[in-house]
C-alpha cells in the first residue's frame, strides 16, 4: 500500500518489496510527477518525439509556396491571397518513441541501509518513468533481469508493454538472487534485437561488474540510441559510517552480522573506491555522448525521477551526506 507524508513525498510499505497493485497506483504520482516538469523541450519523456519530416501533423512549422504533391488541403487562403501565390501549411508531424526501461534485480540490488533497496528504487523509478511515457503516447517495454532469469517485454503502445514490465518486475523480484555476473552482459546484449534506432533506454543499475564484456556490448549501440544510464547507490557504498561496530541483518537468512568500521584511512580508501568506480561509468557514457545519472535510495522518489526526466546533473547528490547512519543497517 503507497502513502503520503506531510511533505508530499511517495512513502510505501515496504522497503523491500513491491507488488503488481503498488505499481499500477503509482500512476496518479506520475500525474503529479509530469505537473513538475514545466519545459517539455528538456525531458526525454515529456511528450511524443519530434520528427525531422514536415507534413500533416498537430504542431505548426511553417507556410512556403505551394509544390506539385501538396496537400491541397493545406493550402493557406489567406497568405495565398495577400501575395497573390499559391502558399501551404507545413506541420511538424510526430511519432511514438519506444522507450525501453531495463530493471536491474541481481544480488547487489537487494541491497538497503536507508530509503529503500536499490532494487525497488529501480522498479519503482521504471513504473513512475513508464506511467509518463504511457501518458505521452510512447510505446514501452523492457528487460527485467537477474543474476540467472530474465524477462523480456517488446515496447507496445498504451498500457499493455508497461502491465507486462510489471508483471516482469513482480516476477523478478521472487527469483533467488545468485552470484552469475554474466547476466549483466548478456541482458544488455539483447537490446541489440529490441531497441530499434533512436529509441530511449533507460537502465536502472547499480552497475556493480561493469566489465569490458559489458562494455563491449553497450558500446555498438551508445551511438545508435537515446540511453540513460542511471546508476543506483545506496549511501552506504558512497561513504562509511562513523567508527564503531554496526550490526546487519541477512533477510534472506534472518542471520545476524556485525562489522567494524575503523580509521579514517579506511573511510578514505574506501569512498576514493567508490568515486573510481562511478568514474569508469560516467566516462564510458559520455564518450558516447550519452547521459549517467546517480540515484540514492535516500532521496525522495519524485526527486529522483524528476532529475531523470529533466536530465539534471549529480552535483547536489555528491555532496557529502551529514546524517550518521544508525547502527542498524540490512541487506539481503
Amino acid at each position: 500500500m503507497r502513502a503520503y507524508s506531510d511533505d508530499g513525498a511517495v512513502q510505501f510499505a515496504s522497503p523491500a518489496s513491491t507488488s503488481l497493485d503498488e505499481l499500477v497506483q503509482l500512476r496518479s504520482s506520475a500525474q503529479s510527477l509530469l505537473r513538475r516538469v514545466r519545459k517539455k523541450s528538456a525531458a526525454p519523456l515529456a511528450g511524443a518525439a519530434v520528427s525531422r519530416r514536415l507534413g500533416r501533423g498537430l504542431d505548426f512549422a511553417e507556410v512556403r509556396e505551394y509544390q506539385p504533391g501538396d496537400d491541397v488541403r493545406m493550402i493557406d487562403w489567406n497568405v495565398t491571397a495577400r501575395t497573390d501565390r499559391t502558399h501551404t501549411k507545413l506541420f511538424v508531424e510526430e511519432q511514438e518513441t519506444p522507450v525501453l526501461l531495463v530493471v536491474d534485480f541481481r544480488a547487489s540490488m537487494r541491497f538497503g541501509t536507508r530509503g529503500m533497496y536499490k532494487s525497488m528504487l529501480a522498479a519503482r523509478l521504471a513504473a513512475l518513468l513508464g506511467w509518463c511515457s504511457v501518458a505521452n503516447r510512447d510505446r514501452v517495454g523492457g528487460f527485467v533481469f537477474t543474476d540467472d532469469w530474465h524477462s523480456e517485454v517488446r515496447p507496445q503502445a498504451g498500457r499493455r508493454g508497461l502491465m507486462r514490465l510489471f508483471r516482469a518486475i513482480a516476477q523478478g523480484q521472487m527469483h533467488v538472487p545468485s552470484n552469475d555476473q554474466g547476466q549483466f552482459a548478456d541482458s544488455l546484449a539483447r537490446l541489440r534485437h529490441v531497441a530499434q534506432a533512436g529509441s530511449t533506454v533507460i537502465l536502472l543499475s547499480d552497475f556493480k561488474g561493469f566489465d569490458k564484456q559489458v562494455r563491449a556490448t553497450l558500446g555498438g549501440l551508445l551511438h545508435t540510441l537515446d540511453l540513460l544510464a542511471v546508476q543506483i547507490v545506496d549511501p552506504l557504498e558512497m561513504a562509511l559510517p562513523q567508527a564503531g561496530r554496526y550490526s546487519l541483518n541477512e533477510v534472506s537468512s534472518n542471520e545476524r552480522l556485525s562489522i567494524d568500521v575503523g580509521s579514517r584511512k579506511q573511510a578514505r580508501e574506501y569512498a576514493a573506491r567508490f568515486v573510481s568506480q562511478r568514474q569508469v561509468v560516467d566516462d564510458f557514457f559520455k564518450r558516447g555522448r550519452n547521459l549517467h545519472l546517480l540515484a540514492k535510495t535516500s532521496q525522495p522518489l519524485l526527486d529522483t525521477a524528476t532529475r531523470i526526466l529533466t536530465r539534471s546533473p549529480d552535483e547536489a547528490l555528491l555532496s557529502k551526506e551529514t546524517t550518521v547512519i544508525k547502527p542498524s543497517v540490512k541487506h539481503s
